[in-house]
């Protein structure tokens, strides 16, 4: 889910954090991390489809979801109700803006249907809560896909019940997943980005199939479809670390996704985030890449040009790339380590917004472990004496719960536990009669299973 990223120079009180999210980026349990307040990793940036000036940005590892009202001069905190940090994808409904989808890695779904001021859980019925991917049906907005760490979930009713769709999928369960396209075909057909290559199928459909070459055995790093020109563009990682970099590179459909055009192989060693198709102007293409900042194609990805001017940083590290809805020339994009950038002129210059509010670890730490008021728990429910176990690998934000002081605290959020325990046995060594218990008690303690 997580995609691994280059070594970057981390002060000293932030070192026990930094290998607490390797843990999770190489196949640990999903946990709930703190960041210092120096360096805000923005992993995405959402616009409300109606006001402009309203803007959101997800801050991964660090202190949560802000939001602006005024084109990101200012901005505040919103993450009331949400219990966990390791936020990876925020989604605003393109009908409703007041609704918004916020996936977390080992928390699962959260919704507000207040533009943010408050979060809820949505997931009941999903067995897997390591949400990497988030994406809503270009036609009907209420249908929710997710992608875990172990396949593909669907909600027919915007988060209120999910259905498995990853039933013989035996390649899903250790994949790192980079993206999903969501293509209105009736019935809908879906491409899925894995560092193992592009797969594809149709809702109804047994299982993924493997598109093959040109990306067979490599890392996608992401995908972008454009419905005006029923292209698909992959942006291939070969060999998934930037030191052995080689024959990667940018590629296109054409309209019936059949055959594969590589674009300029002077792409071919950039690691690729995002790709961005300007509405207005199929030809005009951007690119958000980690170690080139901003590329922007205006021949349909025949040439490219790196469109830096203002960035500040060393490295061009950009990880989300966005466009105004109303106006093709505002741009925003948000860096790993250098906040959020804007540009009024197509990307030939930016300006850094104003920096948003800071926390230190202990204030991150802080809010996470405050007891939820809302939260309706049986004070007789007690965990049976193996849980100290679940303990040695990590602590609980809930500190009922809790018997750790670490850094690394896990939400017991509300779910059904019985997949997220038996990934937890083999680290905790729990017994098949432990891992029993231990799921019965999570389940009744979050109201997770009914």
């Amino acid at each position: 889910m997580m995609r691994k990223d280059r070594p970057v120079s981390i002060p000293g009180q932030a070192l026990s954090v930094f290998f607490l999210m390797l843990n999770f980026i190489w196949g640990a349990e999903p946990a709930t991390a703190a960041a210092p307040s120096e360096g805000l990793f923005i992993s995405q940036i959402a616009i409300n489809p109606k006001d402009s000036n309203r803007l959101y940005a997800l801050t991964t590892y660090s202190i949560g979801v802000l939001k602006s009202t005024d084109g990101g001069n200012t901005w505040v905190q919103i993450n009331r109700g949400i219990r966990t940090y390791s936020l990876y994808q925020l989604t605003v409904h393109p009908k409703n803006p007041n609704i918004l989808y916020l996936g977390a890695g080992g928390a699962g779904l959260y919704k507000s249907t207040d533009g943010g001021s408050t979060w809820k859980e949505m997931n009941d019925g999903l067995q897997n809560t390591d949400i990497g991917i988030l994406v809503l049906h270009p036609n009907d907005p209420e249908t929710v896909y997710i992608v875990t760490s172990t396949g593909l979930f669907k909600s027919p009713d915007g988060g209120k019940s999910w259905i498995a769709m990853n039933q013989g999928d035996d390649f899903t369960y250790s994949q790192q997943f980079q993206a999903l396209a969501v293509l209105p075909t009736s019935p809908p057909t879906f491409y899925l980005a894995s560092k193992q290559g592009l797969y594809t199928r149709k809702e109804g459909d047994a299982g993924w199939v493997s598109v093959g070459k040109p990306f067979e055995g490599k890392r996608i790093s992401a995908l972008a479809f454009d419905p005006r020109t029923g292209r698909l563009y992959v942006a291939v990682l070969e060999g998934g670390k930037l030191e052995s970099l080689h024959d990667g590179g940018l590629f296109v459909s054409d309209g019936q996704i059949k055959n594969w055009t590589r674009l300029d192989k002077g792409l071919d060693q950039d690691w690729i985030r995002e790709i961005l198709i300007d509405p207005t102007n199929p030809t005009i293409l951007y690119l958000a890449t980690t170690g080139r900042g901003v590329l922007k194609s205006i021949d349909g990805g025949r040439t490219w040009k790196e469109m830096n001017a203002g960035f500040t940083g060393s490295e061009r590290d950009i990880r989300s790339l966005v466009m105004d809805p109303h106006d093709s020339s505002i741009l925003y994009a948000g860096s790993h380590g250098d906040w959020i950038f804007r540009s009024r002129d197509a990307a030939e210059t930016w300006k850094p917004l104003p920096l948003g509010p800071h926390q230190t670890m202990q204030q991150i730490l802080a809010d996470l472990i405050r007891e939820d008021e809302t939260a309706k728990k049986d004070s007789k429910i007690k965990p049976p004496p193996e849980f100290q176990k679940c303990n040695r690998c990590h602590g609980w934000i809930d500190p009922r719960i809790n018997s750790t002081r670490g850094t690394w605290r896990v939400a017991p959020n509300r779910r059904d536990w019985a997949v997220s325990v038996k990934r937890m046995s083999k680290g905790a060594l729990l017994t098949p009669a432990e891992e029993a218990r231990i799921t019965e008690f999570l389940n009744s303690y979050s109201e997770g299973k009914r």
